[in-house]
């Protein structure tokens, strides 16, 4: 079994560098080999709600998932915390294109993969900022049902993109200021630890903290990050017990 898993472009526009990125991901070799491919969230800057324009202004996107589909591929997207409950929307367009829909799941939480022997927990990685009680609350906020019912039927589109753009400027000016890479690399490490002894597995596979990692703890447990594929160009690939960060 081959697997590959990719997050955190932030992608902005179709024409953008982060979606050039995403075309060179489909179209590595490793990519089309995989038999499952997992979308880790934050592949969007800003996807929140259930709404028509998006399949319209990244249809790149929702045919690729077609793509993958038509070749006989599960595909997995997690809900990051730039891009999410659009469950709805991305799961009609695939019905409305390929018979093969059913191979596609929208995971909110992140899921346990098993390859042979091993268990890996694959999410989007808020998970391995493990001591971080803030953030958790503010996710159990934006993931509730009220803000489903807010970002779908009585926030317009255009309000959504003009609040998220200018919530994205305050938190990058807030993180230049405070942000300690090796502070926050051994951080994410030892939650990384926590969490893989919580979920009892052998590893973790995950994104959201834009440091890349591919770390081996004293017990052989793993844990993996792409990072920031702006700055690491890779991604991760899964051939059955062996896991490797590819260049795109």
């Amino acid at each position: 079994m081959k697997a590959v898993f990719f997050s955190d472009l932030h992608i902005k526009d179709p024409q953008d560098e982060a979606a050039m990125l995403y075309q060179s991901f489909c179209s590595n070799e490793n990519t089309k080999q995989a038999d499952q491919i997992f979308l880790l969230g934050d592949i969007f800057d800003l996807l929140i709600g259930d709404h028509s324009t998006y399949t319209k202004k990244y249809k790149f996107f929702f045919e690729s998932l077609v793509e993958f589909l038509e070749s006989g591929k599960i595909v997995v997207f997690i809900e990051g915390n730039h891009d999410f409950h659009f469950e709805k929307t991305v799961k009609k367009f695939l019905r409305k294109h390929t018979e093969n829909h059913r191979n596609f799941r929208y995971s909110r939480k992140g899921e346990l993969l098993e390859v042979k022997d091993k268990r890996y927990f694959v999410c989007h990685g808020y998970e391995v900022d493990y001591y971080n009680e803030y953030f958790k609350r503010w996710h159990n906020i934006y993931t509730s049902r009220f803000m489903y019912l807010l970002s779908t039927y009585i926030l317009p589109y255009f309000i959504i993109s003009f609040l998220g753009a200018q919530a994205a400027k305050d938190s990058k000016r807030r993180g230049k200021k405070t942000f300690n890479y090796t502070e926050m690399k051994n951080k994410y490490l030892e939650g990384a630890k926590a969490l893989i002894k919580e979920k009892e597995v052998d590893g973790v596979i995950s994104g959201h903290t834009h440091i890349q990692e591919s770390h081996t703890f004293a017990n052989g447990t793993l844990y993996y990050n792409n990072g920031y594929p702006l700055k690491h160009r890779c991604f991760i690939v899964l051939d059955d017990e062996k896991i490797n960060m590819i260049d795109i």
